[in-house]
């Protein structure tokens, strides 16, 4: 596993079982010297490789003004990553082929 990987897992245990939000970790790892990209490409990796999950998110509120000086509000969310565990990756188990069969099912009763 290369330093960065290493650094990155390491990083979101210290975190626990809540997780640590994605752009914190960015963060602090650009804070040791590797590049934002670098770090992105290596999350994903992570993800892909199933030694790190999505632990739950977070929801920031974002407010800022438009072309017209009015306050918009909008929302931004987070992934909060944690080391991989059974428990946590099971949540990533949608069995979206079954939810497909029950769409065309309630298609086919269609009035």
């Amino acid at each position: 596993m290369d330093g960065i990987s290493q650094a990155i897992l390491e990083h979101a245990d210290g975190a626990g079982t809540r997780g640590v939000a994605m752009g914190q970790l960015v963060d602090a790892l650009v804070g040791r010297g590797y590049s934002a990209e670098a770090i992105e490409q290596a999350i994903w990796a992570l993800l892909g490789a199933r030694r790190l999950t999505p632990s739950g998110f977070l929801c920031r509120h974002i407010r800022r003004r438009d072309a017209l000086g009015e306050v918009v509000q909008t929302r931004c969310y987070e992934l909060l990553l944690a080391p991989w565990s059974s428990e946590l990756d099971h949540q990533l188990d949608l069995d979206l082929a079954a939810e497909d069969e029950v769409d065309e099912d309630e298609d086919d009763h269609a009035p």
